[in-house]
């Protein structure tokens, strides 16, 4: 923890990359739009249903019926995640009825779950090409062209096709969104968030939004669709703490105190004290804040960034002595990290000015 202490506060939205819904980083959860792997999607809900079916008995009959069949037991093997043994029933429907926009589809899911990204690019396109109302291929698409390293503009033009078949569908602007987002062209990217927001209002999308806003610094923006994000999350102190520490360099200091608030209420770690601090010191709380950090130290004595911080405390109330023995505890706890030399150096500093 205290290496990553002076790092960015967190970069949510690489988290949130695929599904139809944001999560924090625990997220952070991090966008495709969630952390929740690839799409799934119920198979009644794919493909067109056929305006007649082929005469009983017929060569088209009998292949049909193949392949639905071996469609269903690859399907049931991807349920129980055994995905390579999916793969041989997959494609013998393929080779059966080769224009099965479905038994593409999961065919790529099972390659994506055993990391095989090409064969899995290869399916969902095929898929696509078949069917290009399939929108799950059309997300999972974009989502392997939005993971590191990303190809962003690859993406937007899957998601730019599927959201003319399907354009109220807040999961495809959500990822178009986050695309716009890596190119850091904010108004697009704000366009489509705000798309995804009229379709479906959730706080996992204003998450996506706050956290891109964030990361292109339009701060004032970003704390307003975090405090909603705040708003309407639940007891998930991974997305809580993850939107305090945001929050709180996007100078809502009163709302990241509330954010920590709520952490600290669920699970007491020595960070999220030391976070809670840093917002009270902004606001003028001294004596809060100093009280946070040495709550921190109490949960974990050798946490540097708590003893560094009670340190400058100790400073801003001239109290040199006190100051040096807590900078030295974030010397010797913070070790090779950023905080342990600027520690070291203010306790060099100060020694040499109460000499």
């Amino acid at each position: 923890m205290n290496k990553g202490w002076f790092s960015r506060a967190a970069r949510a939205a690489s988290a949130a990359r695929r599904g139809v819904a944001v999560v924090a980083v625990a997220a952070i959860a991090a966008c495709a739009v969630s952390c929740g792997g690839a799409q799934e999607a119920p198979r009644e809900q794919l493909g067109d249903p056929l305006l007649a079916d082929p005469p009983d008995g017929s060569d088209a009959a009998t292949s049909k019926g193949t392949s639905t069949s071996a469609l269903d037991r690859g399907v049931a093997y991807l349920k129980n995640e055994r995905y390579e043994e999916a793969k041989p029933h997959l494609l013998r429907a393929i080779e059966h009825e080769p224009g099965n926009a479905e038994a593409h589809y999961y065919l790529g899911l099972a390659h994506e779950k055993t990391n095989d990204r090409a064969g899995a690019e290869a399916s969902y396109k095929k898929a696509l090409e078949r069917d290009p109302k399939l929108e799950a291929a059309a997300l999972n698409l974009a989502a392997l062209y939005l993971d590191d390293p990303a190809r962003p503009d690859e993406a937007i033009s899957v998601l730019t096709k599927a959201i003319e078949q399907a354009p109220g569908r807040a999961a495809l602007h959500q990822n178009l969104g986050y695309a716009y987002g890596l190119k850091r062209d904010v108004a697009n990217a704000s366009k489509h968030y705000e798309a995804a927001l009229k379709a479906e209002d959730s706080a996992a999308t204003r998450f996506a939004y706050g956290a891109m806003l964030f990361e292109a610094k339009e701060l004032d923006r970003a704390a307003a669709e975090l405090k909603k994000a705040l708003a309407a999350t639940g007891d998930d102190v991974a997305t809580i703490a993850t939107i305090g520490r945001m929050l709180g360099p996007a100078k809502a200091y009163a709302d990241c105190v509330a954010a920590f608030d709520r952490a600290i209420k669920l699970k007491p770690e020595a960070e999220f004290h030391v976070r809670r601090g840093t917002c009270r010191h902004e606001l003028g709380d001294e004596p809060g804040a100093r009280a946070d950090y040495q709550a921190a130290i109490k949960v974990d004595p050798k946490f540097a960034a708590a003893h560094y911080y009670l340190g400058l405390s100790f400073l801003a109330e001239r109290k040199p002595q006190s100051a040096l023995a807590a900078l030295t505890e974030a010397g010797k706890h913070g070790g090779d990290t950023e905080i342990g030399k600027r520690a070291r150096a203010k306790v060099k500093e100060l020694s040499a000015r109460i000499k």
